[in-house]
């Protein structure tokens, strides 16, 4: 029979038949692996897609806390290159930048802690500015950082001077950041709003010509012959992360020295005389 099915192909039809008869049998056996199958890389692609998504998480939480990053030290360049514009100032000075420690505004005592010290030639008295004007003096000099006093502090006071018109006043903090305040001002002082106000270099403390504040309000005071008039710092005391620590000029130093041997040898000779 298989011989003349081979050759006459009678059982073609019947073989047929029985296959279409046992496909849903043969599909039915096979389900649960194909299930299974499917479940399986279904299974592994959603986890693939759920490890990929959180990688992407985290590639872009990094990135974005990079970006952060790099937009603060783009902030921090700036700064450092506005104070490093204003050194064309400061040619004949030595110069060092210092960076904040810890800053306290207490309303009755203004100080922040630099990063420099007296093995970095640091010493007490010694000037603070910033890119746009003066910040205040060192107070206390340690080994490894020093604690300035700002000029908004109400201890601080420096001999300054109306730039345009020469007129010479106390400059004093008042304890507000965004507050200052000229002393001794008569009615008839020359003085406007808007007026800058610089060091005099007659204190024995500041470098003379370096800005300080600038004039925001004069008022006059019925039955008193001063004036009430504030100031606001040029430099934004409370924003500030750097400072520049400068040291006097060659120039500035045998003037003093001089001065100190002048009043030394004018002090010998009435003591002589006496």
């Amino acid at each position: 029979m298989m011989t003349v099915d081979h050759h006459l192909h009678h059982l073609g039809k019947v073989r047929q038949t029985i296959s279409v008869a046992m496909y849903p049998i043969e599909y039915l056996a096979g389900l649960p692996a194909k299930v299974y199958n499917w479940s399986s890389e279904s299974l592994s692609g959603r986890n693939k897609l759920l490890r990929d998504n959180a990688d992407l998480r985290a590639e872009q939480i990094r990135l974005e806390l990079q970006l952060q990053k790099l937009a603060t030290l783009e902030q921090e360049n700036a700064r450092l290159r506005e104070m490093l514009t204003s050194t064309k100032y400061f040619e004949k000075e030595r110069i060092l930048i210092g960076e904040l420690l810890s800053v306290d505004l207490d309303p009755y005592q203004q100080r922040i802690v630099v990063n420099k010290g007296t093995r970095d030639g640091v010493y007490e008295g010694q000037p603070l500015l910033g890119a746009k004007g003066i910040i205040g003096q060192i107070d206390k000099a340690g080994p490894f950082n020093s604690v300035a006093l700002l000029v908004s502090d109400p201890n601080h006071a420096l001999l300054g001077v109306v730039a345009r018109s020469g007129q010479r006043s106390l400059v004093v903090g008042t304890g507000s950041i965004q507050q200052l305040e000229l002393l001794y001002l008569t009615n008839t002082a020359d003085i406007q709003i808007g007026d800058l106000v610089i060091t005099s270099g007659l204190d024995d403390r500041y470098p003379s010509d370096y800005p300080v504040a600038e004039i925001t309000s004069i008022k006059q005071i019925s039955g008193n012959a001063f004036v009430k008039v504030e100031a606001k710092p040029l430099v934004d005391l409370n924003s500030i992360r750097e400072v520049l620590l400068i040291w006097p000029s060659a120039a500035d130093a045998d003037y003093s020295t001089e001065n100190s041997l002048g009043n030394n040898a004018r002090v010998k000779k009435q003591s002589s005389k006496k």
